[in-house]
């Protein structure tokens, strides 16, 4: 993997965290931690960044690389609705053929839509990699920034094994010329994002809010990856100390760029909310997230029917689009509910379905934040009677308070390879006809694209399996 060099930021952008506008982290609320509104990095002088103001604006652009993982916009397609797009979560109002073949689960490993995304999630490795090397040099306090580049790097490598197929490469980001990579499976870099958590919660030494945060952004970011390595009593040691308060969020502007969960949704009508059915009938294995009325996803539109929100970009299928978050509203990266289901998880594998409906119905009791919005409190759930239940109950839950935040894809895998679901996804992803022709296809993952076979290492994915 061609290694994309950023030695200097032409602007660095203040934000305002915990309501004060700063150039540096030196203060943040008690639970939020809000990336920094940057634009992508234009390479100017090499020299500038070899200060402690240049060396804070690499790691300033590595928060940007971040947000374009996530609800942004790095080259293209929002990663995260892009992860979502294979699983039941979206499907596809666009005539885009690329959008399309993903929401069918057949997606080419030249798909235009998708290699940005692979590369994205290098380029954010890299860039926090290179602002690690230069904090420790120009700006070693607080300690905190150091281990937030360490988090950012864990982050991408965690998207990079839940979204993509056994055997991708993973160059080492910390040489100036990478050597080309050979293929890892997704247990080998979730390792490695392990590795990476842990140096973040090692490194960052600090007690102040900032630090505090960082810490909470690190410890869920190490209890997802043991949730996947099936290490679920560490999982939930790892989270425990993280307030379900807690969010790191990625926010959008004007000028920064928008919350592409809205560009793609309600203005560009390209994407619309999944649901359990539409006009081929009932869609095997997936959740109603657009008719259930449910406050976490709550949405403008009907799947069948005349749509109060109208047709989709290509004009035939049904616009169904979430209020959850505006065109400038910010989204949750990781936060405290995130802990508070790894910690139900590991109750459910214990197997311990009291204790897991305990955390879950806690969730329900209180209004909890999902970064624009407030859910009301809703009605306990009931005890399910069996362990497939619980299984079934707890994957339903944790869609609803995720949804379209790139989880979906892992937690569908991770029934498969931990839950003893179908090894083909017929229990898991959506399957039967596909409203656009055809059925649903055999993906599980994505491919690496085609443009990796200029590495001289990858010989292509190991396998396509959960």
């Amino acid at each position: 993997m061609q290694r994309m060099r950023i030695r200097a930021w032409r602007v660095v952008v203040a934000t305002a965290i915990g309501g004060v506008a700063l150039a540096t982290p030196t203060a943040c609320s008690n639970v939020n931690d809000t990336l920094l509104e940057a634009p992508i990095a234009t390479i100017i002088d090499p020299t500038a960044a070899n200060s402690a103001a240049g060396a804070d604006a690499l790691r300033i652009g590595a928060l940007s690389r971040l947000r374009g993982l996530t609800a942004g916009s790095g080259s293209g397609d929002s990663p995260w609705m892009f992860a979502d797009l294979i699983t039941d979560q979206w499907k596809s109002s666009d005539t885009f053929s690329q959008r399309n073949e993903t929401d069918q689960r057949s997606v080419q490993d030249n798909n235009a839509n998708l290699t940005p995304i692979l590369r994205d999630v290098y380029r954010a490795r890299t860039s926090a990699a290179e602002a690690i090397a230069a904090l420790r040099t120009y700006a070693p306090t607080p300690t905190a920034n150091i281990g937030q580049m360490y988090t950012v790097i864990g982050l991408a490598e965690t998207y990079l094994a839940e979204w993509f197929c056994n055997g991708a490469p993973l160059p080492d980001p910390y040489t100036e010329t990478p050597a080309p990579s050979a293929g890892l499976t997704n247990a080998a870099i979730y390792a490695v994002a392990l590795a990476h958590f842990d140096s973040a919660l090692a490194t960052t030494t600090g007690t102040d809010a900032f630090a505090t945060s960082i810490k909470n952004m690190a410890s869920v970011g190490k209890g997802r990856v043991l949730i996947e390595l099936g290490r679920f009593p560490e999982a939930a040691a790892a989270v425990a100390a993280v307030p379900t308060s807690f969010q790191n969020l990625a926010t959008f502007s004007l000028t920064s760029g928008s919350n592409q969960i809205w560009s793609l949704g309600a203005s560009a009508k390209r994407w619309t909310v999944g649901d359990s059915f539409d006009v081929t009938g009932i869609i095997k294995n997936s959740l109603p997230y657009a008719s259930a009325k449910d406050p976490r996803v709550p949405v403008t539109g009907t799947t069948l029917g005349t749509s109060p929100a109208g047709r989709g970009f290509d004009g035939s299928t049904n616009l169904v689009t979430t209020t959850l978050w505006a065109r400038t509203d910010p989204t949750p990266i990781v936060s405290g509910i995130d802990a508070r289901l790894i910690e139900a998880e590991a109750k459910l594998k214990a197997p311990d379905i009291a204790g897991m409906m305990t955390i879950l119905n806690a969730l329900r009791a209180a209004p909890q934040n999902l970064g624009a919005i407030s859910t009301p409190a809703m009605t306990p759930l009931a005890t399910p009677a069996t362990q497939a239940e619980a299984v079934d109950l707890f994957f339903r839950e944790k869609a609803f308070w995720t949804f379209a935040r790139g989880q979906r894809l892992g937690d569908l895998r991770r029934l498969i390879r931990l839950y003893g679901k179908a090894a083909d996804g017929s229990d898991t992803f959506p399957s039967g006809p596909f409203f656009k022709g055809g059925t649903y296809g055999p993906d599980l993952n994505f491919p690496v694209t085609v443009d990796e076979t200029n590495n001289p290492q990858f010989t292509g994915c190991i396998d396509r399996k959960a």
